[in-house]
């Protein structure tokens, strides 16, 4: 029973790219069949990823139900579920932001960013019965979840984990872990993208997204015992090229600026951190394990996979941009993000069912084709796995 209990699922963020992740896990649960009702015991999630990360938590005991659950919201999900879109919101929202940054006074508390999520809150306690994460806690259903977040006090990466007993919590640079009862308060806090979305107060701290200052995504599952990991990316992974195609070349735009830097928050650190994992791996592999111990460090060989969309959903974004609503789309004309590389910005803010709808079915298809490795790499049997096509770690 124990080696089921190595498996961990990390589920990165990317606002309404995480539509995705649903998606490949309805893969996963059609891969493995019914038999398979709890395969991961750690559940580590990030911005919109914590979303979907404390909705399995929540379905512990039945991981096809959850998924289930996460394919029924994202198929029906609107703007107006996740922000405030009429005019009149955006227009005192935009002024009151505009404020604080040119430094116009205070401004309250939930106005230092672009939009208000307050309906993202509402939807999160109406949908989750956070409670019941302990209840699979204590029934051995769930070994732990951790929910990513960044503090502004201190700039530190703080994973806030419930778990069965035996979880402690760890400190390194820049970085801890903290035991906590999960609530919807570190939902908000780790989707709590800077300037866009206002920071969430947990206890006597304000937070923000939770990808900020992750340089280390696969760390959390490894600090909570998981020893085989599925990364979930919303973002292309492998087999990327530049352009080629000659273009005029322009000043870039706001978007194109607040695009690039969430690309390098949401998608970047789980390639080099996957990198760091692969070396460190060949390294167990040619010392032996008595020097191990008599050096008294702490190592152990962890294996790990990630799915990843084929395509850039940036540009699939760019044939969903009329689905927004008026004041948001004007917004976002203004800042330049229907064009080029500024469609990151917009497919991050794009909760449209239909935009999301195909986000699901890429999802699933992409990993759907890679059916019989995820099979062999969640079958618990197997040891020191290596997923196919990692060239570029070789």
């Amino acid at each position: 029973m124990k080696s089921r209990l190595d498996s961990g699922l990390v589920l990165s963020g990317g606002g309404a790219r995480a539509a995705y992740q649903a998606g490949a896990l309805c893969a996963i649960a059609a891969t493995l069949g019914k038999h398979r009702r709890r395969p991961f015991s750690v559940i580590s999630g990030t911005s919109a990823g914590a979303i979907n990360a404390a909705t399995l938590a929540v379905h512990a005991d039945d991981f096809r139900r959850g998924v289930a659950r996460l394919m029924r919201w994202w198929r029906n999900v609107d703007v107006a579920d996740v922000y405030r879109a009429d005019f009149a919101t955006l227009s005192s929202h935009g002024m009151r932001f505009l404020a604080a940054m040119v430094g116009a006074g205070r401004a309250p508390e939930d106005a230092a960013s672009m939009l208000d999520n307050t309906p993202l809150a509402v939807l999160l306690e109406r949908a989750l019965d956070v409670e019941r994460i302990a209840e699979h806690c204590a029934s051995g259903a769930l070994s732990a979840l951790a929910i990513n977040a960044t503090s502004y006090a201190t700039g530190q990466a703080v994973t806030f984990f419930e778990g069965t007993n035996g979880h402690a919590a760890w400190k390194r640079t820049r970085r801890r872990g903290e035991s906590a009862r999960i609530t919807i308060a570190h939902l908000m806090a780790s989707t709590a993208i800077p300037f866009i979305f206002p920071a969430a107060r947990i206890g006597d701290d304000f937070y923000m997204d939770g990808s900020v200052r992750q340089i280390t995504p696969l760390s959390p599952a490894l600090h909570l015992g998981a020893r085989r990991l599925v990364g979930i990316a919303v973002g292309q992974f492998f087999g990327q090229r530049a352009d080629a195609t000659p273009i005029e070349p322009q000043y870039p735009s706001f978007a194109q600026i607040a695009g690039h830097a969430l690309s390098s928050i949401f998608l970047d650190n789980l390639g080099a951190d996957l990198e760091r994992l692969t070396q460190m791996n060949r390294l167990l592999a040619l010392l032996p394990a008595a020097r191990l111990e008599r050096s008294g460090l702490v190592l152990r060989h962890a294996d790990a996979m990630v799915l990843a969309p084929s395509i850039d959903i940036g540009t699939l974004a760019l044939k969903y941009a009329d689905r927004l609503p008026a004041g948001v789309r004007t917004l976002l004309r203004g800042f330049g993000s229907t064009r080029g590389t500024g469609a990151n910005l917009l497919s991050y803010l794009l909760f449209d069912r239909d935009f999301c709808r195909v986000l699901l079915r890429l999802g699933y298809q992409d990993t759907f084709l890679r059916r019989d490795e995820v099979a062999a790499f969640l079958d618990t049997r197997r040891t020191n796995f290596i997923p196919f096509g990692w060239p570029e770690f070789r």
